[in-house]
């Protein structure tokens, strides 16, 4: 009977376990059937999400290539634009030097014609000073006008004063000048 007995506690145990096992069975069929649901969820999102950002990724790239293609383009107007400026101070140079050339050629040249129209003047001043002031003072009663070197009306002085006054304001433009090309 103890056989019996056990035999039938056994039977029982195992037909509470088989009982067990099938309940398990179920539930973990209802767990993976949820989370199977849960996995299609999850990759509808992702789908979506994909979607939606395919666009981001490919405007991206589209945006990245014309930013490259605009550091490129700037880059060559750099490039040309270094190489305008270094045109442009080669000529400035040598315009510099040119004018540097000019000067050093121009100024001995003038400055002889300026001495010497300076001398020119000085000494028709002389001239005329001491023309006018060794003159013997005689009354043009006792002058005789076949012994006289010039006219009797007065005009010779005159005459020699405009001249001077000319060339003197011919020499005060040319000086005016040779200020001006210094300046420069």
């Amino acid at each position: 009977m103890t056989l019996e007995i056990l035999n039938i506690v056994s039977v029982i145990i195992q037909i509470i376990l088989f009982v067990a096992l099938v309940i398990t069975v179920v539930s973990l069929t209802k767990y993976v059937k949820l989370l199977m649901i849960k996995v299609d969820g999850l990759q509808d999102d992702l789908n979506k999400f994909k979607t939606s950002v395919e666009p981001l990724i490919d405007d991206t790239r589209v945006m990245i290539h014309k930013i490259n293609k605009v550091s490129d383009k700037v880059d060559e107007n750099f490039v040309y634009v270094t190489k305008t400026l270094e045109k442009l101070s080669k000529a400035t140079d040598d315009v510099i030097d040119f004018k540097d050339r000019i000067l050093r050629k121009a100024e001995p040249p003038i400055f002889d014609t300026l001495s010497a129209f300076a001398g020119i003047v000085k000494g028709v001043r002389v001239f005329t000073d001491t023309w006018k002031n060794k003159r013997p003072v005689r009354s043009h009663k006792f002058i005789e006008e076949d012994n006289l070197l010039f006219d009797s009306n007065g005009d010779n002085d005159f005459e020699l004063e405009r001249e001077y006054d000319d060339i003197n304001k011919e020499l005060n433009e040319v000086r005016k000048k040779l200020e001006e090309m210094k300046k420069v």
